[in-house]
């Protein structure tokens, strides 16, 4: 449950200005073809834009013995174009130096590459548009490398393996015929923790920490839901800008229940206003920025000229930070139109589709949900207890320095 799942002020137009507030002078910023271009500009320039892609060579020579055994083995599998060649299932133990396992390869999680399940929900075949996602997802790569791999369970390396047989339809082979490469070190997943251990993470909590200024507009970590929810309504509340109630469109009444997490991300009722801070739920294009999970805020929300919330916006223009691509305004090189995703689920009684904006509140997150991030500061509260076994960890190690964090009192 999210904020568009929860009950809220929001939810009842009248208690808000939004039914009276004039939608369409946001268009006042663009021009009519801009304004047509929006739903399928992302799409358009996909298909034309080149990307000059910068790597940094590495001299072979310079790796150390393993190291070069390693590099060896899988150039050599790599090499070897013969038709009855097998994949490679490789694990490679030991740690990165220093600053190695930070480098920006530009990979995902294999949650979100896989499509895996979270927990045990979803545990059944991806069908339909999930499905076509994910054999898109994996069309043409050979090689899936997992960094870290100690901390996945027994579970989840079946579910890659599942995941994988759908995508490629080779069901008799491991990994639907995928090399596989697993490299970390397997010592991370054993810690002892001490005294001292708990008295340094005491020197986080608020009351300890002498610039929590400096934490007021960082990224809150909650355990649960409902936390999250409430926190994204409060800061929404606080921009004091009319806030649009975003309902989904839905094949048919019923695909209103289906949860966020069958439809691809995509919730049922989305809130946003100008100044809200917004995260992607799914790729819309990877390679320069627009990936799921990518942070931005709200700039304009353009409706047609006969429409206004509760009904979907045209675009939501969004400026996110660390976007790289073709400009859409040249005033706003940052600033990309966000459209509408439809996407299709398959219950018992048959398919179901949902069209909604790809964007959720981005204040809070769930720390589930965080996994994966690198935040540069985020406050945290875990809860009484840490209901979920190795929670705390993911929670902080969210952050490059136990500095850059405030852990909430348990």
């Amino acid at each position: 449950m999210i904020l568009s799942d929860h009950n809220t002020p929001f939810d009842n137009s009248e208690q808000t200005p939004e039914s009276t507030y004039d939608w369409h002078l946001d268009r006042a910023n663009y021009s009519e073809q801009q304004i047509q271009e929006m739903p399928t500009w992302i799409k358009t320039n996909k298909q034309e834009y080149t990307i000059d892609e910068q790597y940094e060579v590495v001299d072979v020579n310079s790796f150390s013995e393993m190291q070069k055994r390693a590099y060896d083995i899988v150039k050599s599998h790599f090499d070897d174009i013969s038709s009855e060649k097998e994949p490679l299932c490789l694990i490679i133990n030991g740690a990165a130096g220093t600053g190695k396992a930070a480098y920006n390869i530009r990979g995902v999680t294999v949650h979100s590459l896989l499509k895996l399940p979270i927990q045990s929900r979803g545990n059944k075949d991806l069908t339909g548009q999930s499905l076509c996602r994910l054999q898109d997802s994996v069309n043409n790569i050979g090689y899936i490398i997992i960094d870290e791999y100690s901390m996945l369970g027994q579970v989840t390396f079946g579910w890659i393996d599942k995941h994988c047989k759908q995508a490629t339809g080779y069901n008799d082979k491991v990994f639907g015929g995928k090399s596989l490469i697993l490299t970390g070190d397997p010592g991370d997943s054993t810690v002892d923790s001490t005294v001292d251990d708990w008295k340094l993470l005491l020197t986080r909590q608020p009351s300890n920490v002498t610039n929590l200024c400096d934490f007021q507009d960082c990224t809150r970590l909650f355990y649960s839901n409902e936390q999250v929810a409430n926190y994204n309504h409060g800061q929404l509340a606080k921009l004091e800008h009319p806030i649009a109630h975003i309902n989904a469109r839905h094949s048919l009444a019923l695909a209103k229940k289906i949860s966020s997490d069958d439809m691809s991300g995509l919730e049922h009722v989305v809130f946003l206003a100008k100044g809200a801070r917004v995260m992607l739920t799914m790729n819309l294009w990877s390679s320069v920025g627009l990936c799921n999970r990518a942070n931005g805020t709200v700039v304009h929300i353009i409706y047609q000229d006969n429409h206004q919330p509760p009904h979907l916006p045209i675009a939501v223009i969004v400026e996110f930070e660390n976007y790289r691509g073709p400009v859409f305004n040249e005033n706003q090189p940052l600033c990309i139109p966000i459209y509408p995703i439809t996407v299709t689920s398959q219950t018992e009684i048959g398919f179901h589709a949902r069209q909604q904006f790809p964007l959720r509140l981005a204040w809070a997150l769930t720390i589930h949900k965080s996994q994966g991030l690198t935040l540069p500061k985020a406050w945290i509260d875990i809860g009484k207890s840490e209901r979920t076994s190795g929670v705390s960890y993911v929670a902080i190690s969210r952050v490059k320095s136990l500095a850059s964090c405030v852990i909430e009192q348990m």
